[in-house]
């Protein structure tokens, strides 16, 4: 299980990439930890789709951080996963509401999720998924830690003016 402290070192070492941590639950058994890259969800959460269906489930939009801590609070407190998660994977929003309705049967297709809608694009997104998992799970296996093989993000927050 990793320590909060390794996740928080990770955190700052990844984080002039674009990319955050943050311990969604812990327990004495395990640890979830959510990786993200804050401008991507930021913009993903802000779809007017995406955010019509976040508001419904009672999230409030007031910022990428409190939507994260309700999240949080979800997976930690509700009785049923909160499967809208899928959003903040980047999951498309038919397939997490798919998902969601079906309670988990009748997709199209299966990979990284449940595909609901879209078989062929869902199909090459896997695909590529895979792929990249080979390359890095290889570079991985050579000695490149996670802080290496971490691509930076086009648009930084130092980049940003």
């Amino acid at each position: 299980i990793p320590s909060s402290h390794c996740v928080a070192e990770t955190d700052e070492a990844l984080s002039h990439k674009g990319v955050r941590l943050c311990i969604l639950k812990k327990s004495q058994q395990n640890c979830l930890v959510y990786v993200y890259r804050p401008l991507s969800l930021e913009e993903r959460l802000a779809d007017p789709e995406v955010r019509h269906f976040l508001d419904k489930l009672g999230y409030t939009g007031a910022s990428l951080s409190e939507d994260i801590r309700f999240l949080a609070h979800k997976i930690t407190y509700e009785p049923e996963f909160p499967h809208e998660i899928g959003v903040f994977l980047d999951y498309p929003l038919n397939d997490v509401i798919g998902f969601i309705e079906n309670r988990g049967n009748d997709y199209c297709c299966l990979g990284c999720w449940k595909a609901y809608s879209n078989e062929l694009e869902a199909r090459k997104r896997f695909m590529l998924y895979e792929k990249c998992r080979q390359v890095y799970l290889a570079c991985y296996q050579r000695g490149f830690d996670v802080v290496r093989l971490t691509v930076a993000a086009e648009h930084t927050p130092q980049n940003i003016h």
